[in-house]
């Protein structure tokens, strides 16, 4: 049995609409880096063995204030990466409809992921990286949602909302976990 910690990246300057380049390369806002910052006594008093993190900007900014006083390398997972919106949706992405499709488990915009696609992305990478040690990850809103969303067997039809930003959130996991909830889709 192993502890998983869970982590958004901090504020970015997407969520602020003030940042219009490529989605992986967003950073965290002053706001972001504050909230890195802030995790960065709370995670080093916990036994973390591993540190996994999604290769876009703003989550490696994240990991990096969050770990400072850890002396862990972090191992980037390219299947940790932000849930693929489509270039329609990644330009509106704060419209209230919008917003609401994009918390349905199994909308997928055109030339995008549904949340469930990037949670069984993601389920599966760690599947495949399992090990048994306690591992903190940081990555994203909606694919955390999602993936949490299997491990805690939750009635997706509820909706998935993003995770908040630099919150942790712990869950014990037994081994082979990941295994079974790829078993079950």
């Amino acid at each position: 049995m192993a502890t998983w910690w869970f982590v958004r990246h901090g504020e970015s300057l997407a969520q602020l609409n003030q940042w219009s380049g490529h989605d992986q390369e967003t950073p965290l806002s002053p706001l972001g880096e504050q909230q890195a910052d802030s995790l960065a006594e709370p995670v080093a008093t916990l036994p973390i063995q591993r540190v996994l993190v999604s290769p876009y900007l703003r989550a490696r900014q994240t990991a990096t204030r969050a770990t400072r006083l850890l002396d862990h390398p972090h191992q980037q997972v390219h299947d940790l990466r932000e849930r693929l919106m489509g270039d329609e949706y990644r330009l509106r992405y704060h419209g209230p409809e919008i917003n609401r499709n994009l918390a349905t488990w199994d909308f997928r915009p055109p030339g995008g992921e549904s949340v469930l696609d990037a949670a069984t992305r993601a389920v599966r990478c760690l599947a495949s990286l399992e090990n048994g040690d306690n591992t903190i990850i940081f990555a994203h809103g909606r694919i955390l949602a999602g993936v949490l969303t299997l491990l805690d067997e939750l009635d997706p039809a509820a909706g998935v909302y993003p995770v908040d930003n630099c919150v942790l959130v712990e869950r014990t996991i037994d081994q082979g976990r990941w295994v079974e909830l790829l078993a079950s889709f």
